[in-house]
């Protein structure tokens, strides 16, 4: 089984999560606001592989993302290497510093993975946008009621379910299942890596993936 899940930057705000197996059915999803909610369902279906989407490394040479620490990143560009690879195959992304937007949530993905890691799971980052235009090509703004709409059918299609419950998703859960099928991917040897090793990497689909040209 493969867990995906669209986290946010912090509990007030539900993450998204959603499980499928190796058929691709969907076995569960879900908006749950804390992290205990979120151990408790990874223990219910103890999946081989949990795919998150958010950074799960700092870069190297910071220890964290505290202002008022003196850590630095080794490298002068912006955020971390794998970031860096994705803007230069031309997928938009946030990039992981002190100032990011994302800072809340980078913290939180980091600190979820090393409890997840130390519970025995196998975990690593995703990034959902980057999936989509590996596998879909370019859809409408997923926020927009027309690209919500194609996003769904896209994903019945994809996970061969037609079922209400894709029908009534968010975007976000529209994200956690994109995160659980790079997973599925990953397990399938259909990924590569971006990034370096030492650092962090992240994983999307590779370009064979795709079931039509990006544009």
């Amino acid at each position: 089984m493969f867990f995906g899940i669209d986290l946010t930057s912090g509990e007030t705000k539900p993450s998204a999560c959603v499980c499928l197996n190796d058929d691709l059915d969907i076995l569960y999803s879900d908006l749950l606001d804390d992290d205990a909610d979120i151990f408790n369902a990874v223990a219910m279906y103890h999946p081989q592989l949990i795919a998150i989407d958010s950074p799960l490394s700092f870069p190297a040479g910071m220890c964290c993302l505290d202002e008022n620490c003196s850590c630095r990143a080794i490298s002068p560009l912006k955020g971390c290497c794998c970031e860096r690879e994705l803007a230069r195959i031309g997928i938009g992304c946030f990039f992981t510093t002190k100032k990011s937007i994302i800072r809340e949530m980078a913290v939180r993905g980091i600190n979820l993975k090393r409890k997840l890691m130390n519970d025995g799971y196998e975990v690593i980052e995703v990034y959902p946008y980057a999936s989509k235009v590996r596998i879909f090509g370019k859809l409408k703004p997923k926020r927009s009621p027309e690209g919500i709409l194609q996003l769904r059918q896209e994903l019945g299609d994809l996970l061969h379910s037609d079922i209400p419950v894709v029908r009534r998703w968010s975007h976000d859960l529209c994200d956690a299942a994109m995160a659980a099928h790079t997973g599925y991917l990953y397990i399938k040897r259909n990924t590569e890596a971006l990034g370096d090793a030492g650092e962090g990497l992240i994983h999307i689909p590779n370009s064979s993936c795709g079931r039509r040209e990006a544009g």
